[in-house]
């Protein structure tokens, strides 16, 4: 079942910043086809804490086209309740419970395809970054790729030593840019010599035109903040870049796209098929399906909690819901009934969907 955990030991644990953690996991052999994803695709985590449940949804930077273990980092948030206790008490030999790789931010490589893949990353969102352009660059030998990350300062880049590596590796088919909002001057003779600034619609602009596509065959990969990936999406389709070739990892809620004039109905009735089972309930003004869902303990899948994620979809059968965020599904995806259950509200009187 897509929706089960599985218990996976903790391999190793690395720092590759100061504020940076990297979880390497042991797959038992048993499980190695089950664990098997394609570059930019994620794993669900289930951590306890306090006596509590949460989940996370964490992008796996390791390679699918290498013999490498399952890794994924997780970079310190302030105040963040998983991140912390990640980096302050996960240690070697510990056992977390896992869910198979899922998500639909992800890079089909293929070995013939001769394509230039543009690829845009701010702070840990180089996560599933590094994971689609490791895969291109061994997978597909005619593809190039172009990398724009933006960071804070020096001792903020993500894998900056691998990235160093990589370009010296494949100098004809890899070319990345490194912009810092910033950077350190660590003395007046020793100083950053590179881009500065965020990633903006006019940073944008520059980077396609100084490192033209090799082929008319072109994908753009985006993965970081909400404003962020807004202002390149705009900018690219403003570029006449087709929607159907962006792809946005989204990491967080976005205040700019939330629905806040959804007229939900109290105690909606609300009919939820899962896993084969038919369960009924009554939602109560302003509750979303999950979280009527969670309270009376039927185990719906979920994680992020924030219309990111995409793992608590299901397809409204009978009425109508409407989302508050939805960074998750395409236009056409909600067109047939799909939405989100984190973020779905009943908006008639009686609802029926089914989860898969």
């Amino acid at each position: 079942m897509p929706n089960q955990f599985h218990k996976l030991k903790v391999l190793a644990i690395d720092n590759p910043i100061k504020e940076a953690t990297t979880i390497t996991f042991d797959v038992s052999p048993n499980l190695y086809e089950s664990f098997n994803y394609f570059p930019g695709q994620h794993l669900i985590i289930k951590f306890f804490i306090n006596g509590e449940e949460v989940r996370r949804s964490y992008s796996l930077n390791s390679c699918p086209f290498k013999e490498e273990p399952l890794q994924v980092t997780v970079k310190r948030v302030n105040n963040g309740l998983v991140s912390n206790y990640v980096g302050d008490h996960l240690k070697a030999g510990d056992e977390l419970e896992v869910m198979v790789p899922q998500g639909r931010f992800y890079a089909d490589v293929q070995e013939e395809a001769y394509k230039t893949y543009f690829l845009f990353a701010a702070g840990s969102g180089i996560t599933p970054i590094i994971s689609i352009l490791k895969s291109v660059l061994i997978a597909s030998p005619n593809s190039a790729v172009n990398l724009f990350y933006g960071n804070a300062n020096q001792d903020t880049i993500i894998f900056k030593s691998e990235l160093e590596d990589l370009q010296q590796q494949y100098p004809q088919r890899l070319h990345i840019v490194h912009t810092l909002s910033e950077p350190k001057v660590w003395s007046t003779w020793e100083q950053w010599k590179g881009r500065k600034g965020r990633i903006d619609a006019e940073a944008v602009e520059w980077f396609i035109t100084n490192h033209p596509p090799i082929a008319q065959s072109t994908e753009y990969y985006i993965c970081g903040p909400g404003a962020m990936n807004i202002s390149i999406r705009k900018t690219l389709q403003g570029l006449q870049v087709p929607k159907e070739l962006i792809h946005i990892e989204q990491f967080g809620g976005n205040v700019e796209e939330l629905n806040t004039n959804i007229e939900a109905v109290d105690n909606a009735q609300l009919t939820a098929i899962l896993n084969g089972q038919t369960h009924q309930f009554k939602v109560p003004k302003g509750k979303t399906i999950l979280q009527v869902l969670k309270a009376a303990n039927v185990n719906p899948p979920y994680s992020c909690e924030s219309g990111v994620c995409a793992t608590c979809v299901a397809k409204v059968t009978k009425g109508k819901a409407e989302m508050k965020v939805c960074m998750a599904l395409e236009d056409k995806e909600i067109a047939k009934g799909m939405v989100l259950t984190c973020q779905a509200l009943p908006v008639t009187a009686e609802l029926e969907v089914k989860i898969s």
